[in-house]
């Protein structure tokens, strides 16, 4: 029989824009209104054609906001049945969310419109057994929602992204961005095919339709082309430019990001080299690696980011969305829930040496336990191990900023005790553990939580700061031979393994 231009058309966006490569299933957001119902068929009409298609599931969700949308449901699943197409159908009441979520009632809808998308992705990710990255959502979105979008974004104040926001990614593809509404009524008219009518789509009081019935109209009187087919190419351009400036941001991302006992952060250093279009998008995709998106991040977010990041002079804070917070130090900027804040300094300041652990109580090491050959302690809420092991002098050691030696004897690992006494290996003047600690820019939230091997009360190593006993290195063994030590010929040496990072 063939596909109807409107399909073919449809097929040919799809296949330049790889939307379905890879894909196994397709679930489709199905109100009942032409736009999803054009969607639908037309689908329809690429499955029966191909030799291989993804499996089409339906998904109708009920606002709760007009007393026609029982009859919208019927038209959806009886469609559906027709054409042996499975639909789960969701029911919410988006006005008493609305109030809940403090939103308006287009924004809220749009939330739980996506929370029953996702939540029927998982089910169909299950049932088929499948990947969810093979899983799409698809939205009925045209030309016309699509200018709409990119002129409320524009005049609501947004970069790039924002503009573009509406193409389709890993998860949502919009096959309908290549047709018009004109183009779509008149399918459904070839098919003589039913649809529902969303009364409010001509009330003014909602945003988007008064953009739709008023404020489109009007530019299309004074405009030389039609507003979406302007757009369309304006989008287009600006489309390859994010392109381009995605991949720079992914690249120098990997480059200058951290990734330490489950936190996230950037080197400052790193970062500020960079111009600001791409020190931003990389404070952005910060944001989305820790929280999985980047809903309520806006640009004065990012700006007070920047001014964090801008001065570098100890450790400082700002407040953001949902409660969460970011954490600049001299070195690093990160995000995290307020509550978290501490641990996020630490995984910092562990990842400049020093060894910073929230420990609870101290944690044994005996020689009763090293009998049967190495002890390995993962330290708990990081990724950090301490190995420790006897070894023979000679053959074993093997110096580098993780690794430290003493004689054989009991030690304990404990939080620092500010406190303690601390004299550094060949010297006689006692540590100021604090003052050392700021000249060495340790985040100031992680410097009571630095990890010390002691042996009763007396320090003997802090990782990152310095050793009372034993030795370290090359230079520091021929120091400890010198105080009568080299006759010692069996050691206990400590490891400190970040990941297999020493």
């Amino acid at each position: 029989m063939g596909l109807s231009s409107f399909a073919s058309k449809i097929n040919e966006y799809c296949a330049g824009e790889n939307l379905l490569s890879g894909v196994s299933c397709l679930i489709v957001g199905l109100s009942g209104g032409p736009d999803s119902v054009a969607l639908l068929l037309a689908l329809d009409e690429l499955r029966r054609e191909a030799d291989v298609f993804p499996l089409i599931y339906a998904v109708h969700v009920n606002h709760g906001i007009r007393e026609s949308a029982k009859l919208d449901e019927v038209l959806a699943c009886n469609l559906c049945m027709r054409l042996e197409i499975p639909i789960t159908t969701y029911e919410f009441d988006v006005p008493s969310e609305a109030k809940v979520m403090g939103r308006g009632l287009e924004e809220t809808g749009r939330i739980l419109r996506y929370r029953a998308f996702d939540d029927r992705l998982k089910d169909i990710s299950l049932q088929n057994g499948v990947d969810k990255r093979n899983v799409r959502i698809v939205t009925a979105h045209h030309k016309g929602d699509l200018t709409e979008t990119f002129l409320m974004n524009l005049f609501r104040g947004t970069g790039l992204e924002g503009l573009v926001s509406m193409g389709s990614n890993n998860t949502i593809i919009r096959p309908l961005l290549c047709v018009s509404k004109d183009e779509i009524l008149n399918y459904l008219d070839d098919l003589d095919e039913q649809y529902a009518i969303d009364e409010t789509n001509s009330d003014t009081n909602y945003t988007r339709n008064k953009w739709r019935n008023v404020v489109l109209p009007s530019i299309a009187e004074v405009s030389i082309k039609k507003p979406e087919d302007a757009i369309m190419g304006t989008y287009s351009l600006l489309s390859s430019d994010v392109d381009y400036l995605t991949k720079v941001t992914n690249k120098e991302y990997e480059r200058v990001v951290k990734r330490v006992n489950g936190f996230v952060f950037l080197c400052i250093n790193e970062v500020n080299k960079l111009h600001d279009a791409i020190k931003t998008r990389l404070i952005r995709r910060l944001w989305e690696e820790c929280f999985g998106n980047l809903i309520d991040f806006e640009s004065i977010h990012v700006k007070l980011v920047m001014e964090l990041i801008s001065e570098m002079n100890g450790t400082k804070y700002a407040d953001l969305a949902f409660g969460r917070m970011a954490l600049a130090t001299d070195k690093y900027v990160g995000f995290c829930e307020k509550e978290e804040k501490t641990l996020l300094a630490c995984a910092m300041a562990t990842d400049m040496g020093f060894l910073a652990i929230p420990l609870e109580e101290s944690i044994s090491i005996s020689m009763e336990d090293l009998e049967s050959g190495i002890l390995t302690i993962n330290l708990p809420q990081t990724d950090v191990a301490i190995s420790t092991v006897i070894v023979e002098n000679e053959p074993s050691r093997v110096y580098n900023t993780s690794s430290w030696f003493c004689e054989p004897k009991d030690l304990t690992i404990e939080k620092i005790d500010l406190n303690k006494a601390f004299i550094k290996a060949g010297c006689s003047k006692e540590l100021n553990l604090m003052k050392t600690m700021s000249d060495l820019k340790v985040p100031r939230d992680a410097r009571d939580y630095i990890i010390t091997i002691n042996s009763g009360n007396r320090i003997l190593w802090i990782p990152g700061i310095g050793h009372a006993e034993g030795f370290l290195s090359a230079k520091s063994y021929e120091a400890w031979c010198k105080d009568g030590k080299g006759e010692v010929n069996t050691l206990l040496k400590i490891t400190v393994d970040l990941e297999g990072r020493y």
